[in-house]
């Protein structure tokens, strides 16, 4: 099969954004219902869970031998604290009764980091491209207003695959719960083997991946490209690359050229397109 199209996966938030942006999707609704739990409240919850899942772990991450498989392993395990979050998250509904299109105005006081929506462009010219978001966000209709509000040119071309508000079909307003898609690094995967199946069935191309990511959660994604970009300078990805054996900005050979490598930003990433 030829190889020549392109599949661009795009981490969202801190690879595409300035900042993390769950905060500002959770304020959508907490401008509207002031009386909704403090956003400050659930991070606290979420962090407890995580460090007391962290140091569960860190025996084994410090004795056993290191590979894919145990990163894995590692990461699929958070899968119980993600869920949990998403659990309360849609238990006190801090994102309920707003509308998709009140969603879309809060992604667009977004702010992407300097040259991402232009190589995203450079990227969208080749032909034969296909982009797609692949985020733990919990809103498409934000990621999409973000797309907009920083001059990403043609985004409703762009799939966006990630956690949503269920809504009232009558009412048009969200509901309480949250829908997972995307909560850990093993959904991603799988996310991105299943477009880049839909894209050889319908063009007969064998797309060549392209993900950028800035988290260990991307890690995995980033390792199964055949380029991978870690956007920023992550202390756990690269240590965790170091104990894997992995290089930064050196073919891996044994997997046919896969290159991984590591940009201090999306401008330094313009000179690779």
């Amino acid at each position: 099969m030829a190889r020549n199209a392109t599949l661009l996966v795009l981490d969202f938030d801190q690879t595409l954004t300035s900042s993390d942006t769950l905060n500002m999707v959770a304020a959508v609704a907490k401008r509207k219902y002031p009386e909704n739990r403090d956003f400050a409240w659930f991070t606290e919850k979420y962090m407890e869970d995580y460090r007391k899942h962290q140091a569960q772990w860190q025996s084994r991450i410090d004795n056993e031998k290191t590979t894919r498989e145990f990163l894995n392993e590692y990461l699929e395990s958070f899968r119980s604290v993600e869920t949990a979050s998403l659990n309360r998250i849609s238990k006190y509904g801090i994102l309920a009764g707003v509308s998709r299109d009140e969603l879309y105005d809060g992604g667009r006081v977004v702010e992407f980091q300097p040259g991402a929506a232009t190589a995203i462009h450079r990227f969208m010219q080749a032909p034969n491209t296909h982009v797609c978001v692949v985020s733990v966000n919990w809103s498409a209709d934000f990621i999409r207003g973000a797309l907009d509000a920083n001059g990403v040119l043609n985004s409703k071309s762009i799939l966006v695959a990630c956690n949503n508000p269920e809504f009232d079909k009558h009412t048009g307003l969200s509901q309480a719960d949250i829908s997972p898609r995307v909560v850990v690094a093993s959904d991603k995967i799988a996310t991105i083997n299943n477009y880049k199946q839909e894209i050889a069935q319908k063009t007969g191309l064998n797309p060549r991946l392209v993900y950028a990511g800035d988290s260990l959660t991307d890690l995995p994604a980033l390792l199964l490209a055949d380029t991978g970009l870690l956007v920023g300078q992550s202390n756990s990805v690269i240590k965790w690359c170091k104990m894997l054996g992995v290089a930064f900005d050196q073919p891996r050979s044994a997997e046919g050229g896969k290159t991984l490598h590591c940009l201090p930003s999306w401008e330094s990433a313009l000179e690779m397109i």
